[in-house]
């Protein structure tokens, strides 16, 4: 039970931060603004899809990813760097109980966050449509959820098995950078060392496996198939490290199920995006731990 006390602690501690629900803020009055535009400027009426879209592009892309980064990424590094380690291990705590109780706080903290994110879609879905379609609002609610696991575990690893705070926030910032700006162009890179050409609008299978590797990737394929409309990524490099004319750039024609000759592949369904995001929330923290339970922390 030495870990639910850390949780428990971490949680009350965290959950207080006004920088998180700043944060949280200043997304709920952006969504405001720019559905509030899109209403007004738009021809037609708005539909869920169209809301589900906006809040891809805002929290998918950077709300929840920079916002988990920021929650987990002092977790443990803090209390390592601040010397209260040693308060912890003298109150009976292990190395165990300091990750596994920092992980789960975080975790939950993230999750309040992305519901409350969430509630705030639901909301401006139910007023400009009338109602909420729950077999396309639940899928997009749990792929969120994840979304926002995997890249709070994956903060918590880095803090796990850092030593400085600089490092941590290095790591956590190479993190975002890797993941939103270059992951397309490496594995743009890979596919032109692999086919001696740049992917066209047809492509392998695999290649769109490499991409969906990355956890927000992997959350906009499966949204994507889950609304059948594109959705993209903060930098568009579709246009720029793939070999697509210009007048072929839909939102129909981009999407991976149209890419892909003959039947889809089971790892690029829409329900493998989420296999892929819970694979994230175990791996980064698991290996954080493992480093950290092997540190010289003197």
């Amino acid at each position: 039970m030495s870990w639910q006390l850390v949780a428990r602690k971490d949680f009350e501690d965290t959950i207080r931060s006004k920088m998180i629900w700043s944060i949280v803020g200043v997304f709920v009055l952006l969504m405001g603004i720019v559905g509030v535009g899109t209403t007004a400027g738009g021809s037609g009426d708005p539909s869920a899809v169209d809301v589900i879209g906006l809040f891809v592009s805002l929290a998918g892309n950077l709300l929840i990813p920079v916002t988990a980064l920021v929650v987990g990424y002092m977790a443990v590094v803090g209390e390592r760097q601040s010397g209260s380690l040693r308060v912890l291990f003298g109150l009976g705590h292990n190395r165990k109980d300091v990750v596994a109780g920092k992980y789960v706080s975080r975790v939950a903290v993230m999750v309040l966050v992305s519901l409350v994110t969430l509630a705030v879609a639901g909301v401006m879905i139910l007023g400009l449509v009338g109602s909420v379609p729950v077999e396309t609002f639940g899928p997009f609610l749990v792929l969120t959820v994840l979304l926002a696991m995997a890249f709070t575990a994956l903060a918590v690893g880095i803090s796990s098995m850092t030593d400085t705070r600089m490092q941590a926030m290095g790591g956590a910032i190479g993190s975002y950078v890797g993941f939103s700006l270059l992951w397309h162009p490496f594995v743009a890179g890979v596919h032109y060392l692999v086919e001696g050409e740049l992917a066209g609008l047809d492509a392998p299978s695999w290649y769109f496996l490499l991409l969906r590797l990355d956890p927000m990737t992997a959350y906009r394929q499966s949204i994507s198939m889950l609304t059948e409309q594109y959705q993209w990524p903060l930098i568009g490099w579709t246009n720029i490290v793939e070999d697509i004319p210009q007048e072929q750039l839909a939102q129909e024609s981009l999407l991976v199920s149209n890419r892909v000759a003959g039947e889809l592949p089971f790892y690029l369904t829409e329900w493998f995006g989420a296999v892929i995001l819970l694979a994230w929330v175990v791996v980064p923290a698991a290996v954080g731990y493992w480093r950290f339970e092997r540190a010289d922390l003197n």
